[in-house]
């Protein structure tokens, strides 16, 4: 099989760090590949997306963060833009998280201006999902964190961003994100996928060639992909 192009590499530490007891306990990080969407998993066809090794690796790379506490978020419009509204936890604070874990207050809102830029054909404002996680890497790896696509979230859209994890010291992880419809986000969901990499430096070259014919690819008849190229990845 394709153990014979297989290549394997040593595992490298990664460190999660929760100061809420009860966050730590009920929603804590996990691998992805431990928080696949419910109808991805659901796949039986092997003519399907699920045996798209591509796809499959993007689905289960890296962590999911989920979500620590009922929220409800709604839209106010002002002057043409659309605001995050009626933000509060469900829960009353104290009685499950600390209040440093809420989502940040109305006043924490970033305007327009932060991110001037037409969404969906409307003007947005911003705000931050806040919650009680540190993120260590090795040195020199930072961290991609993005929202999960394939869970196809229809009420908010994290911002992607990259964060130098082997540095930042801060206690909290804070996510920009914009609504998109009125949006109850559950305890529980997965709100962001982040896969740890290594910064290097990198100088690109352009060329011309023929079409490459010659490949891996013509010894094998099915799951070309997978038995020709496609390499583990662990993320545990």
């Amino acid at each position: 099989m394709n153990d014979l192009f297989r290549v394997h590499l040593p595992y490298q530490d990664i460190k999660f760090t929760c100061h809420d007891k009860n966050v730590l306990k009920n929603f804590p990080i996990v691998p992805a590949k431990d928080c696949m969407p419910e109808w991805y998993e659901k796949l039986n066809d092997k003519d399907s997306i699920a045996n798209n090794m591509p796809v499959r690796d993007y689905i289960t790379a890296g962590y999911i963060i989920p979500n620590a506490f009922e929220q409800a978020i709604g839209i106010n419009v002002e002057d043409g833009i659309e605001c995050p509204d009626v933000i509060h936890p469900i829960e009353k604070p104290g009685e499950f998280f600390t209040s440093l874990n809420h989502v940040t207050a109305p006043n924490y809102f970033f305007p327009h201006k932060f991110c001037p830029v037409q969404i969906d054909g409307a003007k947005r404002s911003y705000y931050k999902l806040k919650l009680p996680w540190r993120i260590e890497t090795p040195k020199g790896y930072s961290t991609l964190f993005f929202q999960p696509y394939y869970n196809f979230n229809k009420g908010f859209s994290i911002m992607p961003f990259v964060l130098d994890t082997d540095l930042f010291d801060l206690s909290n992880l804070e996510f920009p994100c914009y609504i998109k419809k009125e949006v109850d986000i559950k305890p529980g969901e997965p709100i962001v996928q982040f896969i740890p990499f290594k910064r290097e430096s990198w100088q690109h070259e352009l060329s011309l060639s023929k079409e490459e014919t010659n490949s891996k690819m013509n010894f094998f008849l099915k799951d070309m992909y997978k038995r020709a190229f496609h390499q583990k990845k662990s993320f545990n």
